[in-house]
Parts: C-alpha cells; sequence; structure tokens
C-alpha cells in the first residue's frame, strides 16, 4: 500500500465519469478517505425522495442544508482528523454557479488549514462510456444522478469548473480501469511538488 501524508485530492467531473469509483480505488490503495460528494448529500436527497433524475424538483432552500452538512463535515476533518491524514473528495461543479466555486475555495482552504498538499484533478469521460456507466442500480440505490436524457446537456451546455492550480490535473477515464486511474493520479501527487 502507498501511503499518502497529509494529503487532499478532489476529483472533479460531470455525473458518471468516474469520481468515486477511482475516488475508492485511491482510498484501497493509500488508506485515504473518501469524501464523495452522495456523502454530504445523502441525508437531504434521502428524506425529500430525490430519484437522480433531471425531472425532480427540490423543493427551496433545500440545498442551503446540504451546505450545512459540508460544513460540518470539513470542520471534523480540519479539527478532529488526524494530522497525517489524507482525503480524497469528489464533486460535480458548475461553472456558472458562484456556490460551486466557493465549495471549491472551502476544500482548497481547507488543504491550507491543515497545511496539506492539495491535488484539484478534473475527469472527463466519453458519451458512451458515460451511458454505460450511468444508469446503474448502483447509483440508483446511492441517489446519484442516474438520468440518461440529460447527458447530451452535460457533454454539449454544462461548463465544468475550472480553477488554475499547480498541481491541476486532466485525465480521461474513458478506457482505462479504476486501479490504472488511480496510480496516475498517485504519481502525479508524487511526482509533483507544489505545496498549497
Amino acid at each position: 500500500m502507498t501511503r499518502l501524508h497529509n494529503t487532499i485530492i478532489y476529483l472533479i467531473g460531470i455525473p458518471a465519469v468516474g469520481k468515486y469509483t477511482v475516488a475508492k480505488e485511491i482510498g484501497r490503495m493509500t488508506g485515504a478517505k473518501v469524501v464523495d460528494n452522495q456523502l454530504i448529500n445523502f441525508p437531504v436527497y434521502s428524506v425529500i425522495g430525490y430519484d437522480g433524475t433531471a425531472n425532480f424538483r427540490f423543493p427551496q432552500g433545500a440545498e442551503s442544508h446540504i451546505e450545512k452538512i459540508q460544513r460540518a463535515v470539513l470542520a471534523v476533518i480540519r479539527d478532529f482528523c488526524p494530522p497525517d491524514g489524507s482525503f480524497v473528495f469528489t464533486n460535480v461543479l458548475d461553472a456558472k454557479a458562484p456556490g460551486d466555486k466557493a465549495w471549491f475555495r472551502r476544500i482548497e482552504r481547507l488543504a491550507r488549514q491543515r497545511k496539506a498538499r492539495f491535488f484539484p484533478v478534473w475527469l472527463t469521460c466519453d458519451e458512451e462510456m458515460i451511458r454505460q456507466r450511468k444508469d446503474t442500480p448502483e447509483r440508483r440505490s446511492r441517489r446519484k444522478d442516474s438520468d440518461l436524457t440529460n447527458i447530451d446537456w452535460y457533454l454539449q451546455e454544462f461548463e465544468v469548473l475550472k480553477v488554475p492550480h499547480p498541481n491541476a490535473l486532466t485525465l480521461d477515464t474513458s478506457h482505462c480501469r479504476p486501479e490504472q486511474m488511480a496510480q496516475r493520479i498517485l504519481e502525479h501527487v508524487q511526482g509533483t511538488g507544489h505545496n498549497p
């Protein structure tokens, strides 16, 4: 096992590019804790009955409660987790949503507060593979976006938030196994010397 020391990896991309799957592999290979966006979303999504489709109408104000959960999780990591612990976060971040840039900055700030190395990684994937990965029982059970009708919108109209960073990496997950993706990310982490 390759141990990571006080490192935060942030996997960003549209639904079904493989963020959670790759994060789990990194966790398995290194012992890093996975903080998937659904870990934070799930308490709210489950009680309001989110079904993973674009047709679902979120009650007004529900998103603000998800933000409170995220802030609580980040505070626990900041204040109570071992100083040499490492974490892998995942998110879909919209370039046009001011709140999403704030989410990115919170993870970046957490890394600074912990004096951790920070690695934002953008994952991409082709349409065929997204279609194969998206509508699965596992995604539905975790209340993840499983709607096949919004794939074109995500690929053609949605703009993923990109934030310049010296440790940034972009990878296409279309034709690589999760363990290969995880290994490439870890090689990048081990070969990059920029600190926050």
